[in-house]
């Protein structure tokens, strides 16, 4: 951290060796380092969260675009069938793969909703003023669901799918196989955007004093 930075009285633990350092204000863009194993121990966010609340907006909205439209369809001598990800998901559970089914549905519908709904819900309040209710369980949510949104998985068995069914029929790719691309992005972009460290700091700049008994945010 740059020697002219303002000292906090946090403290930050490596994820990777557990070193202490103390808080430090950094430039917006610039990255911090452990002093003993230079592993990233995060990055300084711009104060604006404007721009992660309009990317978590848009993945929203691509989500139940991607789930309501066709991912693809495929010409087989003009006869032309598409589905959806949700039909195909029922379909499995019809044909007893209810297991799969599951997981497919989980990973590619209610796991990225619910972090984006999560950061969402975190992000609108925390831009107005206020800390909203719950704000560190609905952290812990979005820490515990991010390993399972899976949604860069599905797209590479697509292409998968797609390559080895180009020579059997004409694949026509649907408004769903584009929704989930630009789910896939737009994930990628609120994780690169969002820092829970921010998160804190903002609430704690908001209420300094409070604890959780009276609507105090408590670090995890």
């Amino acid at each position: 951290m740059s020697q002219d930075a303002v000292i906090h009285s946090e403290w930050v633990a490596c994820e990777q060796c557990d070193w202490l350092h103390t808080r430090a204000d950094l430039p917006a863009g610039h990255q911090a380092h452990c002093q003993r194993c230079d592993a990233p121990l995060g990055k300084a966010q711009p104060t604006s969260f404007d721009l992660t609340l309009a990317l978590a907006l848009g993945g929203l909205v691509m989500l139940v675009i991607a789930h309501m439209n066709p991912v693809f369809g495929i010409d087989m001598q003009g006869h032309v069938q598409s589905s959806s990800l949700w039909a195909a998901a029922v379909t499995l559970y019809d044909e007893d793969a209810w297991l799969l089914s599951f997981l497919v549905i989980m990973t590619t519908l209610v796991f990225p909703a619910t972090e984006l709904l999560a950061i969402c819900y975190v992000l609108l309040p925390l831009r107005e003023g206020h800390i909203p209710a719950g704000f560190a369980q609905v952290l812990r949510v979005m820490q515990a669901v991010r390993p399972w949104v899976m949604v860069e998985v599905f797209m590479l068995g697509v292409l998968v799918a797609l390559v080895k069914l180009a020579g059997l029929a004409e694949i026509l790719p649907g408004a769903g196989l584009g929704s989930f691309a630009a789910v896939m992005l737009l994930l990628a972009c609120v994780t690169a955007s969002l820092d829970h460290h921010s998160l804190w700091q903002a609430a704690e700049a908001i209420q300094p004093t409070t604890h959780e008994g009276d609507n105090t945010p408590v670090k995890a």
